[in-house]
């Protein structure tokens, strides 16, 4: 017996031993009505459409033993990682729970869509999974949005860029923290050739317009630019941000060109305008003409919650450069997608089926709590080389066992969207369980790997933000128990799945579990309100 078999027997043997079920789809097709309304003479199919019929195999998902995708992927703008907790964990650190959100965990994940084949620029498509949820013990109905792309990497071509680096050289990037920006940026450079336009802002408690908008032609003269940066003075993001928008703003707009600023920057502003308010109305202002923000973030003390609000508008996203690696992975492999918006201001309206209710969506921080149905609004669909998620958590309005038989709806849903060269789409899909198994309590269940992989992610979130809840509220046994919870189920499908980065997940758990045993004092208390922050995340 090959030690694949083995294991999924294991795993057969533990999921009876405790009572329930593990099954995954086999040979059932699972059923989704569609009928688009065209805006458009051209096809749907050219640009983004559902999936027509989704049907799945059958089989545990070996993620990390099978070929990378053979198309990109697609991602939600915004937190595009968990970078910063990342590194506080590392460094022994038990972070304020609001430090990190699922759209960052899912983004650094491939997580795979129903079905492989996609002929379009972006495919958007459903599955489902019933499962245990870590925080609640109880089972749940998680419906999977994935998105992906029907372009090869190698067809792949980005769009010239009008760039305006602006770069925080305030005293407190002293050390690693300036090193580590201009090590990003001499990667940077690298990515941009003679038809690229580069301007150089650096600030601290004022802004300075180091290189005014230029062909890259003499990098020499630009690297020695930022060699020269010193930090110290105060942090006046404002002033540096302003500075690159006008920058660009300036800029005659030119076919096959597209204006983006990139903030390097640590978050933490003591001089001008401090307040997320006012970033937010900046770069909203400057995202309504076509001008998109990238933050980059860096420092142990970076301020996370200035940038989550800054990168939620249409056209932006951030990543946090916590090493080497990282930086070397996000300018050497991920520079051109980031860059690449898919989409803008994409739809998604999904009626919850009866007897249920929309319990929370992760990976979406825009969405609002208390609606009866998903209403999801999406500012910025990115290429990207994972494919990335939206999740939703669904139960039961009552009091009685979460259940589905076969031919039970559980999506009726809407889309709509607006492609970068403003062409606007529209179409509807519903999802019903067509297989054969009940879903019932003591069942778990799921159409396709990427399913199996998200609830997963799922639950790793729920282990390590109330973990960290718990923690800051003084109850370290609860803390540890909602932990270990998420680290026993994850395990526990992580033996199917044989999931690299899974594994990584649980070692993940483990420190934090660690620090929390071993750490005496509380995390910092932001005086923002979290809930506002990240209201869809229950």
């Amino acid at each position: 017996m090959n030690i694949r078999r083995q294991m999924r027997l294991l795993v057969l043997l533990l999921t009876v031993f405790v009572g329930g079920e593990a099954l995954v789809a086999q040979s059932d097709t699972v059923k989704v009505d569609t009928a688009t309304q065209h805006d458009v003479t051209r096809e749907i199919n050219t640009t983004v459409r559902w999936k027509p019929e989704m049907k799945f195999s059958g089989g545990a998902a070996y993620s990390n033993l099978m070929a990378a995708p053979a198309t990109l992927g697609a991602t939600v703008g915004g937190a595009q990682d968990i970078g910063y907790a990342r590194q506080m964990i590392d460094q022994g650190i038990v972070p304020n729970f609001i430090d990190f959100s699922p759209e960052g965990l899912y983004s650094e994940h491939d997580i795979p869509t129903p079905e492989t084949d996609c002929d379009a620029k972006l495919c958007l498509s459903l599955g489902y999974g019933f499962a245990p949820a870590a925080d609640t013990k109880q089972p749940a109905l998680f419906l999977h949005l994935g998105m992906t792309s029907g372009i090869k990497p190698e067809e792949f071509r980005r769009p010239n860029l009008q760039l305006a680096l602006v770069i925080d050289k305030s005293g407190s990037m002293k050390g690693q923290s300036m090193e580590s920006v201009k090590t990003a940026l001499r990667s940077l450079l690298e990515k941009l050739g003679p038809e690229d336009v580069i301007s150089l802002v650096a600030f601290n408690n004022e802004s300075e317009l180091l290189l005014a908008p230029t062909a890259i032609k003499n990098k020499k003269t630009i690297l020695a630019a930022i060699d020269a940066l010193r930090a110290d003075g105060g942090t006046n993001i404002e002033a540096g941000l302003l500075t690159g928008f006008s920058e660009l703003d300036r800029l005659q707009s030119r076919d096959g060109y597209q204006k983006r600023v990139m903030l390097f920057t640590d978050a933490r502003p003591n001089a001008g305008r401090t307040d997320s308010g006012s970033f937010r109305a900046l770069t909203e202002l400057y995202a309504e003409k076509d001008i998109g923000l990238t933050v980059f973030g860096v420092g142990l003390n970076f301020g996370q919650e200035l940038v989550y609000h800054i990168s939620q508008l249409r056209a932006g996203n951030f990543f946090f450069l916590e090493t080497q690696e990282k930086i070397a992975n996000v300018f050497e492999e991920e520079f051109d997608y980031l860059v690449t918006p898919v989409v803008y201001d994409l739809r998604v309206n999904i009626k919850t089926s009866e007897g249920t209710k929309l319990v929370a969506v992760y990976g979406l921080p825009t969405w609002k709590p208390g609606d009866r149905d998903a209403q999801l609004r999406v500012p910025t669909v990115f290429f990207s080389s994972n494919r990335g998620a939206i999740v939703l958590r669904y139960e039961r309005d009552d009091d009685s066992p979460l259940a589905f038989k076969r031919g039970d709806l559980l999506a009726d849903g809407s889309l709509s969207y607006t492609d970068i060269d403003g062409t606007p789409y529209t179409s509807r899909t519903t999802l019903r369980h067509e297989a054969k198994t009940t879903l019932k309590p003591g069942v778990q269940f799921y159409t396709h790997e990427g399913m199996r992989i998200a609830v997963s992610l799922t639950n790793v979130y729920f282990g390590l933000r109330d973990g960290c809840k718990l923690f800051s509220e003084g109850k370290k046994k609860d803390a540890l128990d909602a932990i270990a919870r998420a680290k026993a189920l994850v395990d526990l499908e992580n033996m199917t799945l044989f999931d690299a980065g899974l594994k990584e997940e649980v070692e993940l758990l483990e420190k934090l579990a660690e620090n929390v045993e071993q750490s005496t004092t509380l995390p910092k208390d932001d005086s923002f309100d979290p809930e506002k922050m990240r209201p869809g995340t229950r």
